[in-house]
Order: structure tokens, then C-alpha cells, then sequence
């Protein structure tokens, strides 16, 4: 993306999110954040991750001001539990049991923020209804995909097939960032600093 801000700063080390950008041609830098992701007592998920994002990129942006960073934090909820990455394979096959034959909201939260004038901050949300999976779809499934830093135990990018009956809403929000959605907001941000 040609503009003023020149190439964005990631802080983020996922990998789908570096492929997601690089698809959509938008240049990037990766600078990751060290700031804890906890949920706060009684947060509901969505003010957490638009917190836990707005937090990443102002902890990059404070070192790198006048260049627009990108934070963002995915996590699957189903009936209001947040499902975050597995800690275990134990708890990756109970995430992918509660979540066969049900229908669960993928919600990441994204930050804009160029430590001037430029701060956005808002959530996606996607509906993803999973198969009836047997325990050994299961097993089949966590022999295919590694999935210890997956929120909810899997990746639609990776075999998703096996598991996921359908998707309502962006595809990409699914996999960890909503790109047609930071596309419009930087394009929105590069119009506004040309007015200024």
C-alpha cells in the first residue's frame, strides 16, 4: 500500500496473519508485543479482545510512532466460554468435543494505531457451526493439524473440511484476521492523513 504511513508494523507473530497480509498485498513489518493476554474478571470476550489488540499495538507503537501498527487478538466462544489456545492435547480434544455439532462465534478483536492521531479499534465477529465429530474424527483430525496455539483446538485453514460444516461471515476472521476490514480502515487512514 502506497501512502504516507509506508509499511505497517504487525505486532503479532502469527503466521496466518503475516500470510492474510502478504495475500492482500499490504507491506508489513512484524514487531511482536510482550504484554500478557489474561481476561479480566467478568470481561465479556468481545471488550477483551479489542482490549488485549489496542494493547498490543500501543506497546509497539510507543517505539515506532508515525508508522500505523496492527494488533489483534482471535479467540472462539461458545456459550459465552472463551476457548483460547490448548494448554494440553487433552484439552484440545475436549474444545473440539464441545464444539462438535454446534454452532460457536470466532470473534478478533483489531487495532490501528500510529501513536499520533490514528486509533481504531473495533471487533469481527463470525459464526462457525462444526460436523458431529466421533472421537475419532477427533484423533483424526489432531494427528493432521498441530494445534497447541490454535484458539479453540483448530485451524479452518488446515483441514477444516474434517471438521467445519459452515461459516457465516469472513472467512478470514476465521483464520485470525478480518483483512477486508483492516483493508477498508487503512484506506480510510491513508484518505484522512492526505486531508490533513
Amino acid at each position: 500500500m502506497n501512502s504516507r504511513y509506508g509499511r505497517i508494523i504487525l505486532a503479532s507473530g502469527s503466521p496466518r496473519r503475516r500470510e492474510l497480509l502478504e495475500a492482500a498485498g499490504i507491506p508489513f513489518d512484524v514487531i511482536t508485543s510482550d504484554i500478557e493476554e489474561e481476561r479480566i474478571p467478568d470481561e465479556p470476550p468481545e471488550r477483551m479482545v479489542c482490549r488485549l489488540a489496542l494493547e498490543k499495538a500501543r506497546s509497539v507503537s510507543q517505539d515506532h510512532s508515525g508508522r500505523i501498527v496492527l494488533g489483534a487478538d482471535t479467540v472462539v466462544v461458545f456459550e459465552d466460554v472463551v476457548l483460547g489456545k490448548p494448554s494440553s492435547m487433552a484439552m484440545a480434544r475436549k474444545m473440539l468435543a464441545m464444539l462438535s455439532g454446534n454452532r460457536h462465534r470466532v470473534l478478533t478483536g483489531v487495532a490501528l494505531v500510529d501513536g499520533k492521531h490514528l486509533s481504531e479499534n473495533w471487533c469481527c465477529s463470525t459464526h462457525v457451526t462444526f460436523k458431529k465429530l466421533s472421537d475419532a474424527d477427533i484423533e483424526r483430525y489432531l494427528s493432521l493439524v498441530d494445534v497447541h496455539d490454535k484458539a479453540g483446538a483448530y485451524a479452518i485453514q488446515s483441514h477444516g473440511e474434517l471438521l467445519v460444516e459452515s461459516v457465516e461471515g469472513l472467512l478470514s476472521n476465521v483464520i485470525g484476521l478480518p483483512v477486508e476490514e483492516v483493508q477498508v480502515r487503512l484506506a480510510a487512514a491513508v484518505m484522512h492523513g492526505k486531508q490533513d
